[in-house]
């Protein structure tokens, strides 16, 4: 593997190093949005069929591998990419069945209460996430059991690693049972 093989597809991220660099840069709002997400997956448990929020889905990479590698149906929520950029991307990923593209505020969502199994935002809850109020209004569309992952970008440590998690980020309970939040 040559150098620049090694650092655009590292053994580190063996979903994410599948996909085309150029493709990926073509979609580039930010750090690698795929490693990120891959690195997130391996703490949330997605299975096929599962209703999954990408939440500041960007141009819409992050909702294609969802869909790809984990065979969930993805409805990926933007506020500055137009719905119909974004399901051009679905359509050529070969996704456009699996991932429905919404043009949407993350704080006034067009989305039924427990809509969804699982909600992730990459490098993007930083924009709109930091109110403390932000995180139990999100929690209402989780479904029972529901599971909710971000992954931000310049962390140096895991939050979970600081000993403690903030008041207003501690898992509430959704219907009888508790979403998993970490």
């Amino acid at each position: 593997m040559t150098a620049l093989n090694e650092r655009v597809r590292p053994d580190r991220y063996p979903r994410s190093s599948q996909y085309d660099p150029a493709w990926l840069l073509d979609l580039d709002m930010g750090p690698n949005p795929l490693w990120l997400l891959e690195d997130l997956a391996h703490d949330l448990d997605l299975r096929p069929g599962m209703r999954v929020l990408d939440l500041g889905s960007g141009k819409g990479a992050t909702s294609v591998f969802l869909a790809r590698e984990y065979g969930v149906e993805v409805v990926a929520a933007d506020l500055w990419i137009a719905p119909e950029q974004a399901a051009q991307v679905f359509a050529q990923a070969g996704v456009g069945d699996q991932v429905e593209a919404v043009r949407a505020e993350a704080h006034a969502l067009p989305f039924e209460e427990q809509s969804f199994d699982a909600i992730v935002s990459v490098d993007a809850f930083e924009y709109f996430g930091t109110a403390d109020n932000f995180l139990p209004y999100l929690l209402r569309f989780l479904r029972p059991g529901g599971q909710l992952g971000m992954a931000t970008p310049a962390m140096t440590r895991e939050i979970r690693e600081l000993g403690m998690i903030p008041s207003q980020c501690s898992p509430r309970t959704v219907g009888n049972s508790s979403p998993s939040l970490w």
